[in-house]
């Protein structure tokens, strides 16, 4: 006898912010299918977990759903187009509304970057994790941010060993059971992805324009949705 269950992703035309209220939406909806109790937000400037407080938690079915905010370490620094330094932060303000919803923020290192060698005759160090980094952008230049985002959670004791939980970005969320950054390869399972780009325009800079004309894109339906055993 087959045994299995129907359940549907979500796809987007394209990578980005514009997405955010959308994967917010398919991840707190599937937190109640799957009965999970905790969602991992991966933000650089506190826009997700702004909007879960302000427009889902506040809501009764979602009440429950306890919000974790993992963002980019302190040091790390970024550039715009031009190569000039940029500040990108989760701002004071909303750091102290955090902190009065119990919404933890946890800042670490991502496992996935290399660090630079401060020799020039050497290579960056975490060379073999930046691969696994790669591999997962293969979903979309969102993915490896979902489960390194689960992996720090882990570490900082947010989460716990073989919890499930939903880990999302503002255009993917999958459904993860988790585990800490040192046993992820072993432990760490994807057991759905609720949401992601099927047109990589940032990360690839790819066009629906380009990419839609050669696919036969179904059309869309209700969703059956069936729970898995997940807890």
């Amino acid at each position: 006898m087959e045994k299995s269950f129907t359940t549907s992703t979500v796809h987007f035309l394209q990578e980005g912010r514009d997405n955010l209220r959308a994967t917010l939406g398919v991840a707190f909806r599937a937190a109640v299918v799957h009965n999970v109790k905790r969602i991992v937000i991966f933000t650089a400037m506190g826009e997700g977990v702004r909007a879960a407080l302000d427009e889902f938690t506040l809501r009764p079915e979602y009440e429950n759903i306890k919000l974790i905010a993992v963002t980019f370490p302190t040091g790390k620094v970024f550039t715009d187009s031009a190569s000039q330094s940029i500040k990108v932060e989760i701002p004071g303000t909303d750091e102290a509304h955090f902190q009065e919803k119990g919404v933890p923020i946890v800042r670490a290192h991502l496992p996935f970057d290399t660090i630079p060698s401060p020799h020039n005759d050497r290579g960056p160090l975490a060379q073999s994790l930046s691969l696994v980094g790669d591999a997962l952008n293969m979903f979309g230049g969102s993915m490896s941010l979902c489960v390194q985002a689960v992996t720090l959670a882990c570490d900082a004791g947010k989460v716990d060993l073989g919890e499930h939980v939903i880990s999302l970005t503002s255009d993917t969320a999958i459904l993860v059971q988790a585990t800490c950054t040192r046993r992820m390869l072993q432990e760490l399972v994807i057991r759905e992805v609720l949401c992601k780009p099927a047109i990589l325009t940032i990360s690839r800079k790819e066009t629906s324009e380009e990419i839609l004309p050669g696919l036969e894109t179904p059309p869309r339906a209700p969703a059956k949705r069936l729970a898995p055993a997940t807890e």
